[in-house]
């Protein structure tokens, strides 16, 4: 996928309930997401959330990427519910059981990994409706299977993810 939001994704307006604008890290989270392609890990891009309306007015989505990691932030204003749902409408992309960011005609699963979680479960509800919290790890497997579902970890000094 290209850096950025799709032409279809958010452009300095309203996207579901999250106004685009200056950085404001009174609630500050992370969280990581992951897409295998018959198993082989794709990047997630850089610059999801992050938008120019117009030339010298940059704003954030409170939920963007600052790099190809899987890492993203959550940058918000207060506390609340944020979900997969709205960071992939601010991206552009679809999130269907039938077509995940453009990839079509495969079987898909999702893994939800909890931070010192001892297994990670595969996901059987509404792909949109999972909640992204704080160090929650989001593991997409598109074609086939992988043979292991990657946990992440996070230094606590610095909020970094490794595998």
């Amino acid at each position: 996928w290209p850096n950025g939001n799709t032409s279809s994704g958010g452009q300095g307006g309203p996207v579901q309930g999250l106004e685009c604008g200056a950085m404001d890290l009174t609630f500050h989270a992370h969280f990581h997401v992951a897409f295998f392609l018959n198993g082989d890990q794709l990047a997630l891009p850089n610059g999801i959330g992050s938008v120019e309306p117009r030339p010298g007015s940059h704003c954030y989505y409170a939920i963007h990427t600052h790099e190809m990691s899987g890492k993203v932030h959550l940058e918000a204003p207060a506390p609340g519910v944020f979900t997969l749902g709205q960071m992939f409408r601010i991206w552009g992309q679809p999130l269907e059981p039938t077509n995940v960011a453009g990839f079509t005609g495969l079987p898909v699963a999702v893994y939800i990994v909890e931070a010192n979680a001892t297994s990670a479960p595969i996901y059987e509800g509404d792909f949109k409706t999972i909640e992204l919290t704080s160090h929650r790890g989001i593991v997409f497997q598109i074609g086939t299977g992988i043979p292991e579902i990657p946990r992440y970890s996070w230094w606590a000094s610095c909020d970094r993810t490794h595998v």
